[in-house]
This record gives structure tokens, sequence and C-alpha cells, in this order.
């Protein structure tokens, strides 16, 4: 009896070192530079792309010019900040005659590439493709056939895809290296062996390889005469037999088999590596669009199969990279270049302008970045007519039947409707996914989670607590059910026919499902506009034309006034939450089974863990006093459906048991959440041990028992 009450003095005790604790606020400690920056660090680090937020811009105004050069002259003097709209190439020498209109150029993912039919005799040796790769004078194609209208490549990705090595490991391939052609002939039994300044096959045949261009492709009948003539000039004879576009793409594509040597246009990953790891699997020889080339490999194929058997995204970035360097080392196709487009603005107003290689100067991420250079605050956006008929004709960005997609969402217009409303996930102008709407996010496939099917995936989104609604209702996981739902069901996206449940767990915590196995889908579907389910219900996506006053949003800006066919204006949403989380985790409840335990029994812990952002790990740690000799070790606690569970195994020996629970969130913010200790009955308790405040000292904690935190006030729907 003495002894328990010993043990509820001792609790209470540890009771009042926990409020102490609290007075305390001692900092908290970052657990791992692995994270990104923290607290003042992370705040001046916004502008490099680790979340997206709101800027000083506190309106823009769309306005239409009739003309082309009546916009280049708004720009040129002042009244107007940036085109919002792509320029076409013809259009590109008219900026010339305007100096204040600065040139920004973005990449595309449209590519052409020499593709190689690995099945025509000889080109299945690895060794002839690289000589060929030798020989061509990319520089050449770019600066005189494509007038300089295009981007060197030499890896199977698009520039501004985040993993493009192009700019490290660039350059190989780029202008033409004769001795090394003519060395890599040597290696593949290739010789001159008649004197007549062409190669020979190795079983001695000549050999003449046709190659396939599209002559009604601007610069490709120029672009295939470079390449025939290198091709010459280190022994490789070669004809040249011009096809129409259309029809050569789909006898590539249906795997043509007599075919040689053909130039093809292919679009390459926005994001991710899924075309580069997959395309040249054997099994994909038959596959309408893929492995071009007929190519049979087997590190190909193992790479393939890796890539798709991978469920955690740092083995599809492995076996991604593999694939595109492997595919650079035995060329079944040959990347030549991707196209570039132009868009243009003026510092006379604004300053700080994002060179954003993926949107251009007229993406999301300008009114996000740029800053006044006088007193205006107002960003003026010039767009010609085809702006207001084609693209923004009504408030609702789905009317008329507008299907939303990659090209929609930006690089072919300025897009107001991503300013309102807000998308989970923003591509940053360096092609890396920050946090928008959602703080984090994570890809699940089967082996990680036991609810999917083999070819399913699943995009889970963490939603920002902090987020409202411009009319104050708060946005949270439910709004991702609605919208996703409500794609799916109107067919409103290119991902419609593939969009599967949402799997909502919690308030902020939102799982779209895939019926298709895809690594990069948290990228594909992250980056389209979250709706409010408050507003949308009920509403036809093709037919409400809604007023300025029935929009809500949750984006940096809100629809100020809207003028059909001539004028758009928007006004800066002051309560825009986006910003980096510095926060650290807090506890919402504890429990320990059995309440009272021991030593001499195991003890379950279980805690539900608050933060901004998704929690990174939660760790209980222990020691054991025996006599006068601390045995320490910790356990990861393991997440589920009764929150984050560790336990505390028996330790019959031990005389008093001491252990915290640490929480550490993706932002590397990192909190103790509770602590304790607890005696076995038959020993007197170390009382040093047991209390010592530097131990059990907490950041910002509640009591050592179930304990609620108010939360603020949420909608109920």
């Amino acid at each position: 009896m003495k002894m328990r009450q010993k043990r509820t003095l001792l609790s209470l005790l540890t009771l009042c070192t926990f409020l102490l604790s609290l007075s305390l606020q001692l900092p908290v400690q970052i657990a791992s530079s692995y994270f990104p920056p923290t607290g003042e660090t992370a705040l001046a680090q916004v502008d490099q792309f680790q979340v997206y937020h709101g800027g000083a811009v506190e309106s823009i105004r769309i306005t239409e010019y009739a003309t082309l050069d009546a916009a280049l002259t708004a720009i040129e003097n002042g009244q107007a900040d940036v085109f919002g709209q792509r320029l076409n190439a013809s259009d590109y020498e008219l900026l010339s005659g305007y100096p204040n209109a600065k040139a920004q150029w973005a990449y595309d993912n449209l590519a052409f590439m020499v593709t190689m039919n690995t099945q025509f005799y000889p080109l299945e040796n690895e060794h002839l493709r690289k000589a060929i790769a030798f020989a061509i004078n990319k520089t050449a194609i770019a600066e005189d056939a494509m007038n300089g209208t295009v981007d060197k490549l030499d890896f199977v990705l698009p520039l501004f895809n985040e993993y493009s090595v192009e700019d490290t490991l660039g350059g190989q391939y780029y202008d033409a290296e004769i001795l090394q052609a003519q060395d890599e002939l040597a290696l593949a039994g290739m010789l001159d062996v008649d004197d007549d300044s062409v190669v020979e096959a190795p079983n001695g045949d000549e050999v003449i390889f046709p190659i396939w261009y599209p002559y009604d492709i601007n610069g490709l009948n120029e672009t295939a005469t470079i390449i025939s003539e290198g091709l010459f000039d280190v022994g490789i004879n070669n004809t040249l037999v011009p096809m129409n576009f259309t029809n050569l793409q789909y006898q590539i594509a249906n795997h043509n088999s007599t075919y040689a040597i053909a130039l093809y246009q292919q679009e390459l990953d926005q994001y991710g590596y899924e075309w580069v790891a997959t395309t040249f699997a054997t099994a994909n020889r038959f596959v309408f669009g893929d492995n071009i080339a007929n190519i049979n490999h087997a590190q190909l194929n193992q790479l393939a199969d890796e890539y798709k058997d991978a469920i955690y995204m740092e083995t599809a970035e492995s076996k991604g990279y593999q694939a595109m360097m492997l595919i650079h080392d035995i060329s079944p196709v040959v990347p030549l270049f991707s196209y570039r487009w132009l868009s243009v603005y003026s510092e006379v107003n604004f300053v700080n302008w994002p060179n954003d290689t993926y949107a251009g100067a007229f993406g999301p991420w300008t009114p996000a970045l740029v800053t006044p250079a006088g007193s205006t605050s107002e960003l003026v956006v010039a767009v010609l007519p085809s702006y207001f008929d084609d693209f923004f004709n009504s408030l609702n960005p789905f009317f008329g039947g507008k299907v939303i997609g990659p090209d929609w969402v930006e690089r072919y217009y300025f897009n107001p409707y991503l300013l309102v409303y807000d998308s989970p996930i923003a591509t940053a102008p360096d092609g890396k996914a920050v946090p928008r709407h959602a703080t984090s996010w994570e890809m699940e496939f089967l082996g990680v989670v036991p609810d999917l099917t083999n070819n399913e995936s699943r995009a889970n989104y963490y939603c920002d607590p902090y987020a409202n609604w411009t009319d104050g209702i708060g946005m949270d996981a439910q709004d991702y059910r609605f919208t996703f739902d409500y794609y799916k069901n109107n067919s409103l996206t290119v991902y419609s026919s593939n969009l599967d449940e949402v799997k909502v767990t919690g308030i902020y915590l939102a799982g779209v499902e895939y019926s298709i196995r895809d690594m990069f889908l948290y990228r594909k579907i992250g980056v389209l506009p979250i709706l409010p389910e408050h507003i949308w219900t009920g509403k036809d996506a093709s037919s409400w034309n809604p007023s300025v006053a029935e929009v809500v949003g949750s984006g940096p800006f809100v629809f100020a006034s809207f003028t059909s066919g001539t004028e758009l204006i928007l006004q800066a949403n002051a309560d825009y939450y986006p910003e980096i989380d510095v926060n650290p985790p807090t506890l919402r409840s504890l429990t320990i089974t059995p309440e009272d335990p021991i030593p001499s029994e195991s003890a379950v812990f279980r805690v539900f863990v608050d933060d901004r952002s998704r929690i990174a790990n939660v760790t209980l740690s222990y020691t054991y006093r025996v006599g006068t000799i601390n045995f320490t070790d910790s356990t990861v606690m393991v997440e589920d459906a009764s929150g984050y569970q560790g336990t505390i195994p028996a330790r019959v020996t031990a005389n008093s048991v001491y252990w915290e629970i640490h929480a550490t969130d993706i932002w590397g913010n990192s909190a103790k959440l509770a602590n304790g200790t607890y005696p076995n009955v038959e020993e007197p308790v170390d009382e040093s041990f047991a209390i010592d405040p530097v131990l059990i000292a907490s950041s910002g904690v509640g009591l050592v028992a179930i304990v609620g935190i108010l939360l603020r006030k949420r909608r109920s729907k």
C-alpha cells in the first residue's frame, strides 16, 4: 500500500514537472539535416521555391488587345507587364522592334529523335548505333536547321523535368565526332573492305540505310540532310526517304519492321521516368507507341521490371535514372532536340521576374515572385482576342465542356483559374514539386498497403489545416473527395477514366486512387484545382456560368470583375495561407496499456499527434534502471488506425523505467511530446532518475494522459 502511495506521489510529481516544462518553453531541436531548413532560414528561402506563396502583387488586370503589335506596344510603353500567351515562332522577329519587351524561353516536352530499328541488320549492334550518334551534328541542326528555336538533347527527358541531367552530363553527342564514330564502327565490325569510302556490314555485304523523315515539318528537311551528310562523313551509306509526318509517325509507332532509321517526334515525360524506364521492354515491341526501336535488351528489360515493381519513390528514381543512362549509352534512340517556346515581359513596372523554364513569364509563379519597381502594384497582362474566345470565356473553368489537363494547367495561357482555386502542389520554375494546399504527399502501392491491387496507385495528400475558402469555410479532405469524384463523374480531366475512389482518412488526409500503376501520379493530378464542395455540389459543370459574387476559391487571388471578351480583374486574397511549417508536432492524446504498468510487464503506448504537415517519425525511447545501471533503447512507433503505437518490452530485473516520445514532421520540426517513469512495486524509485527536469522537459506539450487539444472551429460536412 505504501509503495502504491509512493507511485501515486511520484506520478503527481511527474505531472508537476510536465507543467513546469510548459512554462520553460525549451527550444525545439532539429532532428536531421535531411529535412528542408526551418524557422527563419526557411522563411528566407521561400523564393527558392520550397512552397508556393502569396506575393506583392495586389491586383491583376487581364486586358484584350486587338493585335500582337498593339499588345507589344503596351508592354514596350509600360502599359502592360506581360503577354499572357505563347508567341508564335513566326512572330519572334517582331521583338527586335520592342527593346523593353524581354524574351523568356521555356522548354517543351515535345522532342525529335533518331530511332533505329534494331531488327534491321546490323543495327542490333550497339556500337553501330553509337557510331551514328557520334556522326550527327546536333549543334548544326539546332542553329541552322531549326534557327535557334530548339535545345539540343543527349538524354530522353525534357529540360524542365526535375530529373534531367542535360546541364551536367549533356554534350557527348552535341557535335559530330568523326574519330569516335569511326572507332565505334570498328568495334561493330563495320569496315571499308573494298575502298569505296563506305563501310560494309560485318558479314561483308554492302548496306544502305534508308532514313525516313517528315518533309512537311518545318526544319526537318534540313535536319535530315545534316544527319545524312554526317553519316556519309564517317562512311555510313544512306539514302533519304521523305514521308508525310502523320504516316511516318503511325508506321514507327505501329512497329513497322522494314524501316532502318527514322526521325520521330516523341512527347517526353513531364514528370519522372515512366516512358524512359518502361518503353523499351521487349514486351512492348507490339504495344503501339512503345519500344519504337524494337529492341530486345536484357538490362533494359530488368530495369523496366524493377521500375514497375518499385513501391518506394527512391527505388523508382534509381531505376529510372539507370534506364536513362543506359539508353544514352546503347542508343536505341538518339535524342536530337526539344522545342522551346517564347514568352514576353517587361521590367518597367515590376522586377525579380522568375526564370520559369516550365511555364514561361506568364506562369503562376510570376504574381508570387515579382515585386513593384515603383508605386504600382497592379500587374497588367496583355492578351489577344483568342484568349477570351478560346480559353477564358467564363468564371467556370469547365464551361462549354472544357476538359482540363497538362496543357490547360499552364504553359499555353496565363491561367487565372489556378490563382483563384488552389491545387495540392505547384511545379516550381526548377521543375520540382512544392507544397501549395497540400503540405506534403506520398505514393502508395501494393506492398506498402494491402488494399490496392498491383495495377493501382494512391496519391495521399496531406491538407493544410490552416486553409480556408474565401467565404471563411474550412478547406479539407472532403473537398478533395468531392473534386476528384466530380472530375471522374463529369469527365472533366484527361485522367478521368482512370480516377477511382478517394479515401478520406481523418479531416486532412485524402488518398486519390488511380486504376493504373503510376509512380508519378501525384504530380499529374496534384496540379489540378480543388473545388469547394459546398459551392459546386449540384452544379452542372458544362453550363454553370457563375457571377463574380458566386465564385468561392482558396487561392492567392479572387475574381473582382469580369467583362466578357474584354477584361478580367483579380484582387489579392489577404488570407492566403501557404507558408513553410516551422512549428513542431504537438500531442493530441496518449494512452498507456496497462494504465499503471510496471517494468516486469510490457507497456503499449499509443499517441495521436497533430501537425500542420505530415509526421515523418515518432520514436519511443526508454531506459531501464537496473540497480545503478541504465540500459537505453528505442523503437519507431508504427502508425495505424489507433494512432502511433510502440511497446516497451517487459524487463523483470528493472527497478524502474523512464520513457519519452519524440515526433518529427517532414520539415524537420521536432518535439518531445511526452515522457514519464514507472517503477516496480517491489523496488524503491531513484527519484533523481525518475524526475530529472532536463530529461522530461517537453516543448509546449500537455499532460501525460489522454489530453484533447482545442482545434479551431471547422465546418461540418
